[in-house]
């Protein structure tokens, strides 16, 4: 039996997560070929494409697997209702790229080449791909973007992934370390960003996300009844190799509209004059002051922090398993460590400082220093999903990353659905279809039979986990029997 889940949440969260890909030569040097991006996207997706459903599918766990818009694959984890299933729904979706990359390479072995699907947010070409996360908020509440999208922009680099810059510019590549002469930190990562998606970012708010990059997605798009909710689409955030890094994102917006829809906070005091300025500001120097939106008044990124953690920590003491607690108390080390530039206080938890002791300890050993290419391929190696080639399972072992949830939960992850959401009705539906061969479509908030053609059953409700409808579809699909 499955562990008891941890952290309730207030609402239904999802998080979707866009992959790269690259390939290579097998053998450095020797005689295969590396794929294109294309062909190597194609073999990925090779044993899960079939003429009917193509590259899009959804999972018996209520998940979404797919080649996104770009040529990338995208996970879209199903609805949870606590921290540790969106966590181990997280990992599971990675778990389950890897292994299609794992049987992608042992067919491509004969060829001499090899594809690597990296848990990324940027290449080599300055193309950036992300993470996003949904959240389930109330029709009628009221939605204060300007200071959410201020806390955005604080969190963006508390839970960062550390980036290398991508310029090779002087002014990129400080000495690590290097602090200014006016008493501020400056550059306590050296070259290192601590979010690899901030650069990216150029508006606070954009209906389209492909055009313009912003914090928050604001298109009407609430995969529920309408008249009841809406979906909170942030776009903005780096995806996360350690556990509570992703922890860390929900936990703080989860709690943040909580009290915004209990009319406990409204978000004005976190609202900046220049987000995105803020943003990028803080990316290199968290400690810097920027402009709050009353313009008489500035803000540091860990002040911010300590502010928003002030307003939540009342409904940690609610909790009863302790892992909210756990999480802003991490969230309050976070700023510390921003604040004194010495990563230690979260040196295992959150990713840009796990990532920064790597490539720093690569960077000591290498002829070149920082701009060695071996630091350029750890950081690769960071976000390789590869349990050969990629670092996260040999980090976990040794003790460098903490884990969350074990192993076992997100083995089971990978085909169970959380608990607690609609999203155990969906993958029962898509298990019952792949026991008889029949065809299903299959969307966030409806199931519907093709094969042969039954009416579509709505889910508006995300937190609904009974329906006599779809259950009479399951005893019709079951005595059908094979297609």
């Amino acid at each position: 039996m499955s562990p008891a889940p941890a952290g309730r949440l207030h609402r239904a969260v999802g998080i979707e997560t866009e992959y790269g890909v690259t390939s290579a030569r097998l053998v450095p040097g020797g005689e295969g070929a590396p794929l294109s991006v294309d062909e190597a996207v194609h073999e990925v997706f090779r044993d899960v494409s079939s003429p009917r459903s193509g590259t899009h599918r959804f999972t018996t766990s209520g998940a979404r697997l797919y080649v996104d818009v770009g040529q990338h694959p995208e996970y879209a984890g199903p609805e949870c209702v606590w921290v540790s299933d969106v966590v181990a729904q997280d990992l599971a979706g990675d778990a389950v790229l890897a292994s299609m990359a794992r049987a992608a390479n042992a067919r491509l072995e004969p060829r001499g080449a090899r594809v690597h699907l990296l848990k990324s947010n940027t290449d080599a070409w300055g193309a950036t791909f992300g993470c996003h996360e949904n959240y389930q908020v109330g029709r009628g509440a009221p939605l204060p973007l300007g200071g959410l999208v201020g806390l955005l922009a604080a969190r963006q680099v508390l839970a960062g992934a550390g980036a290398l810059p991508a310029g090779t510019a002087d002014d990129d590549w400080p000495e690590a370390g290097g602090t200014s002469d006016s008493g501020g930190l400056g550059r306590p990562l050296g070259p290192m960003r601590y979010s690899a998606r901030a650069d990216h970012i150029h508006g606070a708010a954009s209906a389209d996300p492909t055009r313009e990059r912003a914090f928050v997605n604001t298109r009407d798009e609430p995969h529920a009844d309408a008249s009841r909710w809406r979906r909170l689409h942030v776009v903005a955030g780096d995806s996360a190799v350690s556990p509570w890094t992703t922890a860390l994102k929900v936990v703080l917006v989860d709690a943040a509209l909580t009290l915004v829809e209990r009319g406990q906070w409204d978000l004005a005091d976190c609202e900046l004059a220049d987000p995105v300025r803020a943003a990028h500001v803080w990316n290199r120097d968290p400690n810097t002051a920027c402009r709050r939106a009353d313009g008489r008044s500035a803000i540091t990124c860990p002040e911010m922090v300590d502010l928003v953690l002030e307003r939540l920590s009342a409904l940690a003491a609610d909790e009863a398993d302790g892992l909210t607690a756990r999480v802003l108390d991490l969230a309050g080390r976070g700023a510390r460590a921003l604040r004194s530039g010495r990563p230690e206080p979260v040196a295992t938890e959150l990713d840009w400082a796990i990532k920064h002791r790597v490539l720093a300890r690569v960077a000591e050993r290498a002829p070149s220093g920082w701009r060695d290419p071996r630091v350029r391929r750890a950081e690769l190696a960071y976000h390789d999903l590869s349990a050969d080639t990629g670092l996260r399972e040999a980090l976990t072992a040794a003790g460098l990353m903490t884990p969350l949830t074990a192993p076992q939960d997100v083995e089971d992850a990978r085909t169970r659905p959380p608990r607690g959401t609609r999203a155990g009705l969906r993958g029962r539906v898509v298990a019952a279809c792949e026991r008889t061969g029949r065809v299903a479509s299959i969307g966030w908030a409806h199931v519907r039979l093709d094969d042969p053609p039954r009416p579509q059953i709505d889910l508006p409700d995300p937190l609904r986990t009974e329906s006599e409808d779809v259950e009479t579809l399951l005893d019709e699909i079951d005595a059908l029997g094979p297609a």
